[in-house]
């Protein structure tokens, strides 16, 4: 093929004809349209395939067009081939090769289909005829072939741009099925640069250009822009375009600094580096901008969720109690707590005057968007707060021994419910507790996690219970927990006195202290519960009664250390036909740990409902 040396001009104006023939090869020598800084040799081989047999596409032969002319402008010498054979390929990189020994800066660009086979990369002539896997390396071109030439010329700096990571069309005939490009090691003094993370399928677009080409483009023209932060900036975008369903990726062992179209000259060498931390500056805060934006969204979702798993916690508690002859109270309407700081937030989030975030700050130091206000104004991270700080409880008297009343107490018939009764499930929080939610110091935190060793105490087996904290907002706390071989489940907790079921485990209230304070003498009588594995509560004929109440304050020793914890005592009285039993559980609740640290099961009359036991705390973490 006889290669030809155009000009800009003459490479668009020869552009129409092409639109007629796709499928035919074309190969182009352009001129740098402008110098390169400081006259820097720079070398460039575009190669863009669109015109396959097998799904063809629209864009790479544009991509390629448009990028020769942009690196053109910025010093580059361009080798441009559309719809390029495997021989042409070849052809053309060993010449690339052979310039880049001559010294200067490289850039290798392909826009086309690509695939990973065995963890090599392969791009992909448009005369490629593949039906198996193990004819991709005899039909297409190995990507680090190209890395082996940048590596061996050992010239200043070299980059290597892959848009090649659309669907395989040929990957129904293979037996792997990996999408997308495998990773890639840069050598040194070489960056890599991949349309979408490894194994991912970028978006050929739906414009004039391939959506990564197109963030590339509105990059390149841009002075004063470091290479890294250049491709940074494409990262941002193409992840705002999809909603983060493609995220560019990069490999990079540059060693020197590297700018397609250098700083302005006139400027002082104070302007450039503030030009330049301006560009890393809001970069960095549009990328958190964006996280705090997800995380909002995260909290919205996971508060629907808990929502919707109260609902049906309550829904399935009536279900209960109406078949024991009780009901539940009405829930309480109570006014949503006002989101103050996020309300504050909203106002200033965009204000370019540093004093108003320095206000932010000073009425929330510790709110949730204080690490991006410090940044705002440069001013240092707050010390943080202690992670386990024990709070001292209004009254604490002085430890007390385990109540072992003599005889079993006759067993009480249910009580008829008040009309302000217990809070249960999905019933509002009191007035007292409106506005506790996430920041306030009693709640965990997400991620906050607890290990517990249940010893049976007859048959002296053990096993590990496990609860980290997965959501919250100011109805309820949701966790993850498992239990011994069991498998893990989804659990939510809302304010006030619960008794439900894990597996052989009595639960009750987990997260009772971070819903509002409790105190020596506190009691509820006939709490909710949720019967569970207790199934002989659920039998016809059957009077089942929990009483809580709180013995004060103590101080307990468990693997994961020593702890003021409150006590809290509950008498379960039952009675069906002629058995009846009474069993009671003691809690221990350490602010500390912001759940409960020991539990103990004893059955003191009648027969069985499961096995007496003992929990401790063995260790845990809060954030």
């Amino acid at each position: 093929m006889r290669e030809t040396r155009l000009t800009i001009a003459a490479f668009l104006a020869g552009a129409s004809l092409l639109a007629s023939a796709h499928a035919a090869e074309r190969q182009l020598q352009i001129a740098p349209s402008k110098a390169a800084p400081g006259g820097e040799r720079r070398v460039a081989l575009v190669i863009g395939n669109s015109s396959y047999k097998s799904s063809p596409l629209r864009n790479p032969v544009n991509d390629a067009r448009a990028i020769s002319k942009a690196l053109a402008a910025t010093g580059f010498s361009v080798t441009v081939i559309e719809d390029a054979t495997q021989a042409s390929m070849r052809r053309a990189i060993r010449v690339f090769g052979d310039e880049l020994m001559r010294g200067g800066v490289g850039l290798f660009y392909y826009a086309g289909h690509g695939m990973q086979v065995r963890g090599r990369n392969f791009l992909i002539p448009v005369n490629a005829d593949i039906e198996r896997e193990d004819e991709v390396e005899d039909q297409a071109v190995d990507a680090n072939v190209v890395l082996a030439k940048m590596d061996s010329a050992k010239n200043v700096l070299n980059l290597m741009i892959l848009d090649a990571c659309r669907n395989n069309p040929f990957a129904r005939s293979f037996r792997s099925s990996a999408l997308g490009l495998a990773q890639m090691d840069a050598p040194s003094g070489t960056l890599v640069a991949f349309a979408t993370a490894p194994g991912a399928v970028a978006s050929d677009g739906d414009g004039v250009n391939g959506l990564y080409t197109k963030h590339l483009l509105a990059n390149l023209s841009r002075p004063g822009l470091p290479i890294e932060q250049l491709f940074k900036e494409v990262r941002i975008g193409v992840g705002k375009d999809t909603a983060d369903r493609q995220v560019p990726w990069e490999s990079s062992s540059l060693k020197g600094n590297f700018f397609f179209i250098a700083p302005d000259p006139s400027l002082s060498t104070e302007a450039q580096r503030q030009y330049m931390d301006k560009a890393v500056a809001d970069a960095v805060r549009r990328e958190q901008d964006k996280l705090t934006a997800e995380r909002a969204t995260q909290q919205r979702q996971m508060e629907l969720m808990i929502a919707e798993m109260l609902a049906k916690q309550r829904a399935e508690l009536e279900a209960e109690m109406r078949k024991r002859g009780e009901t539940l109270p009405k829930p309480v309407a109570v006014a949503p707590a006002v989101d103050r700081e996020v309300i504050f937030w909203e106002s200033i989030k965009n204000s370019s005057n540093p004093e108003d975030y320095k206000a932010y700050l000073a009425q929330y130091p510790q709110g949730t968007f204080a690490a991006l206000a410090r940044n705002r104004t440069g001013a240092a991270p707050a010390p943080a707060k202690p992670a386990q700080q024990a709070a001292k409880p209004a009254e604490a008297p002085k430890p007390i021994a385990r109540l072992e009343p003599a005889l079993p107490p006759k067993p009480v018939a249910p009580a008829k419910p008040k009309p302000a009764g217990v809070q249960v499930a999905s019933i509002a929080p009191t007035a007292a507790l409106t506005g506790m939610g996430i920041g306030d110091p009693h709640y965990p935190k997400i991620g906050d996690w607890w290990q517990y060793r249940y010893v049976d105490v007859t048959s002296k087996q053990e096993h590990r219970a496990n609860a980290e904290v997965t959501g919250i907002s100011k109805d309820g706390i949701l966790e993850l927990v498992g239990f011994g071989t069991q498998g893990s489940a989804r659990r939510v907790h809302s304010p006030g006195p619960l008794l439900s079921f894990s597996g052989p485990l009595w639960v009750f209230s987990p997260y009772l202290l971070s819903f509002g304070p409790v105190k020596a003498g506190d009691k509820w009588d006939a709490i909710p519960h949720q019967s569970g594995t207790a199934s002989a509560c659920q039998q016809a004929g059957t009077l089942c009664r929990y009483d809580a109440k709180v013995l004060g304050v103590e101080k307990v020793t468990t693997p994961a250390g020593e702890f003021d914890a409150v006590k809290i005592l509950i008498d379960f009285n039952g009675t069906w036909g002629t058995n009846r039993i009474w069993r009671q559980a003691t809690y221990w609740y350490a602010p500390a740990a912001k759940r409960m640290v020991k539990t103990s099961l004893r059955t003191y009359a009648g027969a069985s409902l499961g096995a007496d036991y003992d929990v401790e705390l063995v260790a845990y973490k809060l954030h």
